[in-house]
């Protein structure tokens, strides 16, 4: 399939999916003072992102194509990391300047950047948040992947993936998680030990047979579950590879031979998680499952290191992202939240059809750039 072939089916999918959600949410959302068919385009919409990593890269071509597409121009700006708020900051001030009709942004904080999203709502700019959330009212619309469903997704995964070599999970051990400083990282956190020990429960806690007071059963098998939930080895928040690294091989020299599944819960951890299992050779003994589709974390999957990664729909983020801007400067309702989906990735389907738009939504380059990165 070639680029613009790529590309158009891409942005079919987009479209299908933003007419189920429009359909979905009944028309409900946020609503401009005027609008309607004969509505003015044209203009800026600025993109504003967390730093410069392979993810973005692929949010900012969905934006770049829907700009294309609705006549739009699109200022992109990117911050320096995930804590960095000034220059997101300044960049939506930069907006105000342009006379933007809309910011396109994945914040760096949850209320860092209020002032200036008050500034910019002022300036009669529409606020599209993706990504991570703001905890702003004035936001049209938050299009995001589901975090907490995201680290479900992992989860459930590997759990299939411990099935493999032992059905009944009669071996499992403890479960360890990398988490990264980025925002997005609890609720991943959360939903990976939430549905972990639920898909679980059995092995983590087996019925007694003997107790026939099904009140006492449920009490003893939730206590278990509970303790074990208490029980999941947390590594550090880390934010670059080499921490994460360390970290890792922390937690698998301190617990050897006593860990069933390592979880990382972007690139930056999943790549350091990789790191210190294939130093230690540990390949063979612990599910390792994170998130995102770097190039070097396509490449542990391969040589079977990373057993599967969690992908989001950058690009459809960027589309979606502007397309609702459109929307909401004509004054057009749009659904107050959209759920791009993830798909997990593994060495069984790396190479079918979606999955690699998915990876290269603007088609695969000849020789892949090998990116570190971090937040999706």
């Amino acid at each position: 399939m070639n680029k613009k072939n790529r590309r158009g089916v891409f942005k079919a999918i987009a479209a299908c999916t933003l007419s189920a959600a429009m359909l979905l949410s009944g028309g409900c959302g946020s609503k401009g003072s005027q609008g309607g068919p004969n509505a003015q385009q044209g203009g800026t919409i600025c993109v504003i992102t967390k730093q410069h990593l392979s993810f973005w890269d692929d949010v900012k071509k969905g934006a770049e194509d829907a700009g294309e597409e609705f006549g739009y121009d699109i200022v992109y700006s990117e911050a320096t990391n995930d804590n960095d708020y000034s220059s997101q900051e300044a960049a939506i001030y930069d907006a105000i300047k342009k006379k933007a009709k809309a910011i396109v942004i994945a914040p760096n904080g949850k209320t860092e950047l209020n002032k200036a999203f008050e500034d910019a709502e002022k300036a009669g700019i529409k606020i599209i948040n993706i990504n991570s959330k703001a905890d702003y009212e004035g936001v049209a619309s938050f299009i995001r992947c589901s975090d907490y469903e995201s680290g479900s997704v992992a989860a459930r995964n590997a759990i299939t993936l411990l099935q493999v070599k032992d059905p009944e999970l009669a071996g499992l051990k403890n479960i360890a998680i990398i988490p990264s400083t980025a925002a997005t990282s609890e609720e991943r956190v959360a939903g990976f030990i939430d549905s972990f020990t639920s898909q679980a429960s059995d092995a983590i806690a087996p019925i007694d047979m003997a107790e026939t007071n099904e009140k006492k059963v449920k009490e003893a098998r939730d206590a278990k579950i509970d303790a074990y939930k208490k029980g999941v080895i947390k590594g550090a928040e880390c934010s670059k590879e080499g921490a994460a690294k360390e970290e890792a091989m922390k937690i698998l020299q301190n617990n050897q031979g006593n860990i069933s599944v390592m979880f990382g819960t972007n690139t930056n951890t999943t790549l350091g998680i990789c790191e210190a299992i294939e130093e230690l050779e540990l390949e063979n003994e612990v599910v390792v499952v994170g998130f995102n589709s770097d190039e070097k974390e396509l490449a542990y999957i391969k040589t079977h290191v990373l057993d599967g990664t969690v992908i989001q729909n950058p690009y459809m983020m960027g589309y979606v992202g502007v397309r609702y801007a459109k929307r909401a400067i004509n004054g057009d309702s749009v659904p107050s939240r959209m759920d791009t989906g993830a798909v997990f990735v593994n060495a069984e389907n790396i190479n079918d059809d979606f999955v690699q738009l998915m990876i290269y939504p603007d088609g695969k380059p000849d020789a892949a750039e090998n990116t570190t990165g971090g937040e999706g």
